[in-house]
């Protein structure tokens, strides 16, 4: 098997705005150009992230603050994160969403972490890179955490 070195593919800083949602989405889909990882899990993530972000970071302010998206290849996959220095996690009554944002970015990634300590929240996102095997070409031993993992693991064990 070919070694894979740690690659820095991409860092974009972005202002907190609506539109702003589509553009990391496309750089990070072009940084991730030819690299074997599940794109379409990748650009919905990638959209939450920075959708969370533009709806809740910075709603104490008038001016919108920046999102920052990092995108890393390592040896086993891609880590994409999203970060701001907004508010920070923090429950919201007159949240405008529906709150299905992170338990969706949970679905879909191999591995999530989100952080908010102070201010602002950074969600770091694992992808595995998609090897011969498996749904997807993923390793079928492996945990199986989320929704559509049960659901594709179900499908390959009938």
């Amino acid at each position: 098997m070919r070694q894979v070195a740690h690659s820095h593919l991409l860092d974009v800083d972005l202002p907190a705005e609506p539109k702003s949602v589509s553009l990391a989405r496309r750089a990070v889909l072009d940084a991730l150009k030819g690299i074997a990882v599940d794109r379409d899990a990748v650009g919905v993530v990638v959209s939450e992230a920075v959708t969370n972000a533009v709806l809740h970071a910075y709603r104490d302010r008038e001016r919108p603050g920046r999102v920052h998206v990092i995108a890393d290849l390592h040896q086993e996959g891609v880590e994409i994160s999203v970060a701001d220095d907004g508010l920070g996690m923090r429950p919201r009554h007159d949240s405008p969403g529906v709150g299905l944002g992170m338990p969706l970015i949970a679905d879909l990634a191999d591995n999530v972490i989100v952080s908010s300590q102070g201010q602002g929240t950074c969600v770091a996102a694992h992808f595995l890179l998609m090897g011969a095997a498996g749904p997807h070409g993923r390793p079928v031993g492996r945990t199986v955490a989320g929704r559509a993992e049960r659901q594709a693991a179900r499908l390959v064990a009938a």
